[in-house]
């Protein structure tokens, strides 16, 4: 009679090969795969970390700053631009003023309607480009008239202008549109008609 050659287990002991790989036994190795990971990450994070991390700027030195503020405090050179003279003009002369009615009023005992007079003078400065331009100084004689009753103004040059008549209209034209339009209910005035004169003198163009 043969014998087996292994011999068998009694049936009340388990079989040491049935839970092989099983059960209990594979938690160690889930634990052990999870702190490889974990270590793994935080091998990796750390050298990231230090390489991306924000470098605080150095703290400027004394001489440092006080060279940057000598640059600041260089100046600018501008382009050189050459100003042109500007025009000048004499006090206003009142040459005549009067109301309705026989009787003559004495020049100087008129009074100045300053609204024309500022406007004129205005007019004139912020239009001298509008003057004829020479190697020598220009004269133009400017002669305002104003009527309160029929509410309107005449200007012209005088016979003291040193332009040729035709300038000088031109001259008129471009001083007379520049004029504001007056509000002659609202301008202080003691007479209905006066006539004034001012003396406008033009620098000579130094570019001729």
């Amino acid at each position: 009679m043969n014998r087996p050659l292994f011999p068998s287990s009694p049936p009340s002991q388990p079989s040491p090969y049935r839970y092989l790989g099983r059960g209990g036994g594979d938690r160690p190795v889930r634990l052990q795969i999870i702190i490889a990971l974990v270590a793994g990450l935080i091998l990796v994070a750390v050298p990231l970390y230090l390489w991306r991390r924000p470098r605080p700027e150095p703290i400027p030195t004394a001489d440092a700053a006080q060279a940057n503020a000598s640059v600041l405090a260089l100046p600018i050179p501008l382009p050189e631009t050459s100003t042109p003279a500007a025009v000048t003009l004499s006090p206003f002369t009142t040459i005549r003023c009067e109301n309705p009615g026989p009787g003559k009023t004495a020049p100087e005992r008129c009074d100045h309607v300053t609204f024309f007079e500022d406007a004129l003078s205005r007019a004139i400065r912020e239009n001298a480009s509008c003057a004829p331009s020479g190697k020598t100084p220009v004269t133009v004689s400017f002669v305002l008239e104003m009527d309160f009753r029929r509410k309107r103004t005449n200007l012209y040059s005088g016979k003291s202008s040193t332009i040729k008549r035709a300038k000088a209209k031109e001259l008129i034209k471009c001083i007379d549109r520049a004029m504001p339009k007056p509000d002659w209910g609202t301008i202080p005035h003691q007479y209905v008609k006066y006539k004034v004169n001012v003396i406008a003198t033009y620098p000579p163009d130094t570019s001729l």
